[in-house]
């Protein structure tokens, strides 16, 4: 809504990890036998409810998990197996995440923390206590458990994405990807318009052994730190590689066009070229692009000015993505058609990089009404990126998501739902459907996913009214997960780093990356 301008933000800056420096202070234990490689724990990473879980929602570890993701290297065992037994290893070894936090060892020990070591009779009550699928271990024999955890030895270890720290987790720290330990950045290009962005990413990797003659397991956890790299372009007007989009589009208040056709006002209405410019791209230089995501940022905010250099709210390591961040057009604002600015030429009204033209400012009341004419032009410049974007992936349009956060939220989810063909997915930060995008029972985005975040205190985009747009989606068919979940610093809509662990976890939704995966 038009509450959500600059004027309205907090007036404190975010201090990232706020709410999670005693999550730090508990940590220490596990970092405790690193050694030379430790890691301190007031580095942790930032965890938000949103990170990596098990199959009933729990964080499979709370003090760390930020983005977990698990992958494998290799397949094949070193003994001779059943089909059976090899796919019930596959199966155990998935919770060994989950085992190594239940039974790890906290008594002193060089490895302290790094270790569980409990009987094959413990692993198999504890099974038996959880519910899902995985309770079925804790009712087969014990020779048939055994069997299993045997042939989980001889795969390759489960290696689980842990995402990245903070340099400075304190009030005084900030989002920015310099605050990353490991952060590193380097021009390139010509005129060094371009930089690589470098910082670590966090790995623990899970092996499992059996000790004394095959009665006792132990689950080991190591770390490693890798880095990652994010090629950054700031696209700017000028620059050879052109506009994201040339589409026509009135910048003038709606209500003052309206003074000016009555004519009872000397109003020059002011048309301009819709270029999504200046825009942020990120790129994983280290491999061939499989994704694409669009990301519109709210009201009032820019792609330079608050996403250039938060790359890590898009990437974890897992997904070879490209990310597109354009700026909204500066306009004039009908609800806010009275704000005037004394400059030396004169006095000027104010401007907003704003997505459409707002008629109304209910302050959160109720949804505000639109211009829908100042949406349209948009909405014509989107579908032509996305057009773009699919060329780019050889034609591949369920490979191109969209999303964006408040009005951009709202902005890309009409663009959405109004492109013709199925696209990969969205994601939605504290935004709503706008009353005016149609919803299509048989509509090209009926398969595709719908992801949405909301904050339970958001006061601009209030859940009353907000779910009843929701609902309208699901009642047409469409795939939606809605999630309301706290923001660590209580900013209520004014989200930040909260944001990029949303993003991130939907992002490995659409894109079908697990969290722990059974595959080699």
């Amino acid at each position: 809504t038009p509450s959500a301008t600059p004027s309205a933000t907090p007036s404190a800056t975010p201090s990232p990890l706020r709410r999670l420096r005693s999550k730090c202070q508990v940590a220490s234990h596990m970092y405790g036998g690193l050694g030379a490689n430790a890691v301190s724990p007031a580095a942790s990473i930032f965890s938000t409810s949103t990170s990596a879980s098990d199959e009933q929602g729990s964080p499979i570890d709370e003090s760390v998990a930020d983005d977990a993701s698990a992958e494998n290297e290799g397949s094949g065992t070193e003994m001779s197996t059943t089909p059976e037994v090899l796919a019930a290893a596959f199966e155990l070894r998935a919770l060994l995440p989950r085992v190594w936090k239940h039974f790890r060892s906290r008594d002193g020990a060089s490895n302290a923390g790094m270790l569980a070591t409990p009987s094959v009779l413990d692993v198999q009550g504890w099974l038996g206590g959880l519910t899902g699928a995985a309770a079925k271990w804790g009712q087969v024999a014990d020779v048939e458990l055994a069997k299993a955890l045997r042939a989980a030895t001889h795969l390759p270890p489960l290696h689980q994405r842990l995402g990245f720290r903070f340099q400075d987790p304190s009030d005084s720290g900030h989002w920015g990807a310099a605050n990353l330990i490991g952060y590193t950045e380097k021009s390139i290009g010509e005129k060094r318009k371009h930089s690589d962005i470098s910082w670590d990413m966090y790995e623990a990797t899970f092996t499992i052994r059996l000790k004394e003659e095959g009665s006792s397991v132990e689950v080991e956890r190591s770390f490693r730190r890798n880095p990652f790299v994010a090629r950054v372009e700031k696209r700017r007007r000028g620059d050879p590689e052109g506009p994201l989009a040339r589409e026509s589009m009135i910048v003038t208040a709606a209500s003052r066009c309206k003074q000016a056709l009555n004519g009872r006002k000397r109003i020059v209405v002011q048309k301009r070229t819709l270029d999504f410019l200046p825009a942020v791209v990120f790129r994983n230089p280290s491999g061939p692009q499989q994704w694409t995501i669009i990301y519109l940022h709210g009201l009032g905010s820019s792609a330079l000015g608050n996403y250039a250099d938060r790359p890590h709210y898009f990437f974890d390591g897992s997904i070879q993505l490209k990310v597109v961040v354009p700026t909204a057009p500066s306009r004039e604002v009908s609800c806010f058609d009275g704000w005037w600015n004394k400059t030396s030429k004169g006095w000027n009204l104010t401007k907003f990089l704003s997505w459409y033209d707002y008629l109304s400012n209910h302050d959160g009341a109720k949804e505000d009404a639109i211009d829908w004419k100042s949406l349209a032009a948009v909405q014509r410049a989107l579908h032509t990126l996305i057009e773009k974007e699919v060329q780019e992936l050889g034609g591949r349009n369920h490979r191109v998501i969209l999303g964006g956060k408040s009005q951009g939220c709202c902005t890309s989810l009409d663009a959405f739902l109004t492109y013709p063909k199925p696209l990969g997915g969205f994601v939605g930060v504290v935004g709503h459907l706008l009353s005016c995008t149609p919803v299509e029972e048989d509509g090209a985005q009926i398969g595709s996913p719908l992801h949405f975040f909301h904050e339970p205190e958001d006061r601009i985009m209030r859940w009353e009214w907000v779910s009843k747009s929701e609902r309208r989606l699901r009642d047409a068919g469409h795939k939606v997960r809605s999630r309301r979940l706290p923001d660590p610093e209580n900013h209520g809509h004014f989200v930040e780093g909260v944001e990029g662990a949303w993003i991130r976890t939907a992002l490995r939704s659409i894109c079908n990356v697990s969290d722990v995966s059974t595959s080699a």
